[in-house]
């Protein structure tokens, strides 16, 4: 029986080009830089690629003595070229990984192929028409005016402007496109935040040796933000060549808006004492109208200490440490993200409509009491160095409690509503830092520095109205819960597979005699116990070598891959991964992946003493949850620098050529393409996820850093 290769259709080496270019200069009253920048970048799956120009002016001037202005000026054109390689069946990824290598691409007639719910990936890859252009400009402009040489007020205004205008068209000859004889979208977005701010800076020394230094600053902040959209879609047209909403026999539209205004005050004192007694103290007040007519303001102190003991006589006479310094802090912080713009609002919307008569409905309730989610945080550290400064050793414990969590609360259906967003629960955080770096060699032509750091962190949910249950497409296996960490899995706990049988063995957690969704249970989370990396940076006259490795260790991911491709012939049109060839085949076969069954539904009875099932079962299991520790070779960078003195032969004052490789080398039990990434990365509680996602690319570059 013949086979059909998808994937090498699917991937190819990916080209990426990078120019930058910039200059600077100016006088004794002004000064300027100028950069331009281009990117052009393919992915590694057909058929995205991403173009990207950029440009920055920077300009700063004395008008005088005491009155200084500036401005400066980015901007950024994209345009992306997108695949649609997402989780669905008409995605690219999916179209080429999912139906069975035995299965044509082609049709006898030269067609495309396509099999179950699952597109052709050539004729995405061929006929994708889904492209996107942005536009970024940010503006500032500023003027400081010095009324003491201690005395200073800085005032500011700034614009960041976001466009994107994204095109899209499903031709006849891809799957979202022939049952509506083409199907087009076109939408605009726009985002304007617009921002005002004043600080006056006090900086005083004074005493006697000048022992007393003080740092004082007052301000306030104006921010507002508008965001505003346009939408068209459209269905049926005469020809491909015709891709235009306008054109289409069946329309709709939909357009919105919204702002929100923020107005801040803060104000911060820090002060030092002989340069090794410091107190800091800060307080700010934010006011957003986001939240309720009741609690729209917040207020957020924190303060801290720090003693550069490496200055005291009782650690000098040690003749030890070359520097040492302890510190330790406590504050509140607040957050708003994550809600719109009216989220405290009650809110009505049109559609209601009954006989024909238009009608509206309420959509949202009301809370008035909606408030600022609040963080207390508090830090102790230390840091110190000896060898002369060859050793250097950072250590960091928090402790960060989060609580008032904006959260869609539960609530009775009689309500008329599912949820109500409300200010409840809690969460902490809670871990250790440590980052050590050192000088191992260093000479007048050769040195050799390494730094290392690691952190480990404890997620808690302290509080919570009840469980929340989230997940990719539906799949509830993601939960919120309390006394357990966010991104948890919530699955069926695959035990064994008898061998004689050849049936998957679950964890009767209520000890029923059966399997339902009540003996679901937490199995693991997708955070890491800790992170880190490892840095080594080499010099020899003008030769560098560097070379970073990261880390990870003790996240779990759920590989929907396997959920779909070792299934055991549970899910139907879909092919196979070789692995499938590991399951159970006979009595006494030792193995975690249970016999071939057409059996697709959840297992609800109890089929002996062992708690026998059947094959596999439709809803996820912890079979399909694995480790994804790794260890990364991340960056490997080898570079010369010519001497001056040739580089200065050819016109330029200093010339470095470079070559890099990033992700080189991957060491880690995953079975998936890549344990470093996650198809629900757009949802901070649902991460861990392997569905149809595109593994981060090896890449080769070869670059030169010239400097007239």
């Amino acid at each position: 029986m013949p086979t059909y290769d998808r994937i090498e259709g699917l991937f190819r080496t990916a080209k990426t080009t990078n120019y930058e270019l910039s200059t600077q200069g100016g006088t004794d009253k002004s000064t300027y830089y100028i950069s331009l920048g281009y990117l052009n970048q393919e992915s590694i799956v057909k058929p995205s690629d991403y173009t990207r120009y950029a440009g920055r002016l920077n300009y700063d001037n004395f008008l005088s003595d005491k009155l200084k202005v500036g401005t400066s000026l980015n901007f950024t054109r994209s345009e992306r070229n997108l695949s649609g390689s997402d989780n669905n069946p008409t995605g690219v990824i999916n179209s080429a990984l999912f139906p069975r290598s035995y299965l044509p691409i082609y049709n006898e007639d030269g067609t495309f192929a396509r099999y179950g719910s699952f597109d052709n990936h050539i004729a995405l890859i061929e006929n994708l028409d889904n492209k996107a252009v942005g536009w970024r400009t940010i503006g500032n402009i500023y003027g400081e005016y010095s009324f003491l040489p201690e005395l200073k007020l800085r005032s500011s205004w700034s614009i960041d402007n976001t466009s994107e205008y994204d095109n899209s068209y499903s031709n006849t000859l891809i799957s979202a496109g022939i049952a509506t004889k083409g199907s087009a979208s076109s939408a605009e977005n726009k985002n304007l935040v617009l921002t005002n701010e004043q600080v006056l800076t006090y900086i005083k020394t004074f005493g006697d040796n000048k022992q007393h230094n003080l740092n004082a600053l007052i301000g306030n902040t104006i921010n507002t933000v508008l965001n505003e959209g346009t939408s068209a879609t459209g269905t049926g047209f005469a020809a491909n060549s015709l891709r235009s909403v306008a054109v289409a026999a069946t329309r709709s539209g939909s357009s919105f808006r919204t702002s929100s205004k923020l107005l801040s005050f803060f104000s911060k004192v820090s002060y030092t004492f002989k340069n090794k007694y410091i107190l800091d103290g800060s307080i700010r007040a934010d006011g957003s109208s986001k939240f309720g007519a009741n609690k729209r303001w917040g207020y957020f102190p924190s303060g801290g200490v720090a003693w550069l003991i490496g200055q005291e006589d009782f650690i000098k006479n040690l003749n030890v440490f070359d520097d040492f310094k302890v510190r330790a802090s406590l504050g509140l912080s607040g957050n708003q993200n994550g809600i719109g713009a009216y989220a405290a609002q009650g809110l009505w919307s049109s559609g209601a409509n009954y006989l024909e008569q238009p009608g509206i409905a309420p959509t949202q309730l009301a809370n008035a009491d909606l408030t600022w989610e609040t963080t207390r945080q508090f830090n102790l550290g230390a840091e110190f160095s000896i060898f002369k400064n060859r050793l250097s050793i950072v250590a960091d414990y928090y402790n960060k409690y989060t609580y008032d969590l904006l959260l869609n609360v539960p609530v009775p259906y009689r309500s008329g509503f599912a949820s109500y967003l409300q200010n409840y629960g809690a969460v902490r955080n809670k871990g250790y830092e440590l980052g050590i770096t050192s000088t191992n060699i260093q000479t007048e032509n050769f040195s050799w520095t390494t730094n290392f750091n690691v952190s480990f962190n404890k997620n808690k949910i302290e509080k919570l109205a009840s469980d929340i249950s989230l997940g990719a497409s539906g799949r509830n296996i993601s939960i919120l819960k309390q006394g357990y960490a966010v991104n948890s899995f919530q699955l069926y706990k695959q035990l064994y597979v008898d061998p004689q049988t050849g049936n998957a063995v679950y964890d009767d957690v209520n000890d029923d005699g059966i399997i339902t969704s009540a003996d679901r249970q937490i199995v693991g989370n997708a955070l890491p116990d800790y992170t880190g990396g490892l840095t080594n940076n080499i010099t020899y006259k003008g030769l560098d070598f560097s070379f970073f490795f990261y880390f990870q260790k003790g996240n779990k991911i759920m590989n929907m891959n396997d959920f779909f491709m070792v299934h055991g012939g549970t899910q139907a049109n879909i092919g196979f991964l070789p692995r499938q060839l590991d399951s159970w085949q006979q009595p006494g076969d030792v193995t975690d992946i249970p016999r071939l069954t057409t059996y697709s539904g959840n297992p609800t009875e109890n089929g002996g003493a062992a708690n026998n099932y059947g094959g596999n079962v439709a809803s996820l299991s912890s079979r399909y949850l694995e480790d994804g520790s790794f260890l990364r070779l991340k960056t490997v960078t080898l570079g010369y620098t010519f001497p001056t003195a040739v580089s200065r032969k050819i016109g330029m004052n200093k010339l470095r050529i470079y070559a890099q490789g990033t992700n080189l080398l991957t060491f880690t039990k995953y079975g998936g393409l890549d344990p470093e990434v996650s198809s629900q990365s757009n949802n901070q509680n649902t991460a861990g996820y392997d569905w149809a996602t595109v593994p981060q690319p090896r890449t080769f570059q070869l670059g030169a850093s010239v400097t007239f």
